[in-house]
């Protein structure tokens, strides 16, 4: 029974625990709303400004408007540095057609359309302008607030079909 102990006590002294070369990770949570109401399911990704020590970015997904982020696993935290944010969520609207690629959605011979429930400058870290910086004693702004118009934006993948030869 001690062999065992023993054993795994050596690897992790000849091997580390896997993280040696990567940075500190600071738990991060935060708080998101689309036109001040708690916003569910959305991708919200954290782009590394290019002063950051580490270049990787972070991600996390939204639930009642709370969110927890993660660099390397889920919800393991983001290192120190400043980033620009983006966030998606989109709806389908209808159904996907017989086959759908959704490894390469601009592949498909029919064309899928979304209700984009945030607007798409926000899915785009050259114009969603939403920022944070992270410190060791957290992320400021702690919380995200976007704004949407009444009439929602709709998003058109894959090809279209034409007429002709």
């Amino acid at each position: 029974m001690k062999l065992p102990i023993l054993l795994s006590g050596l690897c992790l002294l000849l091997f580390g625990c896997g993280g040696d070369d990567r940075p500190t990770l600071v738990p991060v949570e935060g708080e998101i709303t689309l036109n001040g109401e708690p916003l569910d399911g959305a991708s919200i990704a954290f782009f590394p400004d290019s002063g950051n020590q580490i270049q990787r970015g972070s991600k996390a997904t939204s639930s009642s408007g709370k969110f927890t982020v993660g660099t390397y696993g889920k919800n393991d935290g983001i290192p120190v540095g400043k980033y620009k944010v983006t966030v998606v969520k989109k709806e389908l609207m209808g159904e996907l057609p017989e086959g759908y690629n959704a490894e390469d959605p601009e592949s498909n011979a029919k064309p899928v359309k979304y209700q984009l429930v945030v607007p798409g400058k926000y899915g785009d870290p050259a114009t969603s302008q939403l920022q944070v910086e992270v410190t060791s004693e957290g992320m400021t702004p702690s919380s995200l607030a976007l704004e949407a118009s009444d009439s929602p934006e709709i998003e058109v993948v894959g090809k279209k079909r034409t007429s002709g030869p």
